[in-house]
């Protein structure tokens, strides 16, 4: 008797665990809208920008260990803040581009706004290792007013087997956009 209430415990919590596992993948579902927080635009001859950057961000899809002899993969997120108080920035472009330089991704058909204070975010899985240990972003943005430059970051993450790894890249400004018509 006291063996079959023992089953039935661990029956019933085996069933809790995985219930709560597959609330979380769903959940995580949710996270793979490319671009979250912002709408797209259209761009025009009306749109005149008076201020812009190309923002480079390291992203890294695996690292090595054990004497470049084994590597473990890193989901990625390219996290893009809008950092000023007031006024919105439109993105032109987000392009991923591997160790070699070469272009893997260019995940903006259209430009999109983003507004003040908003962020949005691209997702790179962990089994997408193209990217290698030097891949990098290139984040193009403009703005038709002064305004605050956003802040660029990759977290690299992995939660493999019973270890967690996670660590943040920070964007640089490498070019800042001139416009033949600022006065």
């Amino acid at each position: 008797m006291v063996w079959k209430i023992k089953h039935l415990i661990l029956l019933f919590i085996s069933f809790f665990i995985i219930s709560c596992q597959a609330e979380e993948t769903d959940n995580l579902e949710l996270t793979k809208e490319p671009f979250i927080n912002t709408e797209i635009v259209t761009i025009d001859d009306n749109f005149k920008p008076i201020m812009g950057e190309i923002i480079y961000v390291p992203a890294y899809s695996y690292i090595y260990y054990s004497n470049r002899q084994r590597s473990h993969s890193l989901a990625i997120t390219l996290s893009l803040h809008n950092t000023d108080v007031e006024l919105p920035i439109m993105i032109k472009s987000v392009k991923y581009y591997d160790s070699k330089g070469q272009l893997l991704e260019d995940y903006l058909s259209h430009p999109i706004q983003l507004n003040a204070l908003s962020s949005t975010n691209f997702y790179i899985e962990d089994d997408d290792t193209r990217g290698g240990v030097g891949g990098n972003f290139l984040i193009e943005w403009v703005a038709q007013k002064e305004v605050s430059s956003p802040i660029a970051e990759s977290v690299m993450v992995s939660t493999a087997s019973t270890q967690g790894i996670s660590f943040v890249s920070t964007g640089r400004i490498i070019k800042k956009l001139k416009f033949d018509d600022v006065k």
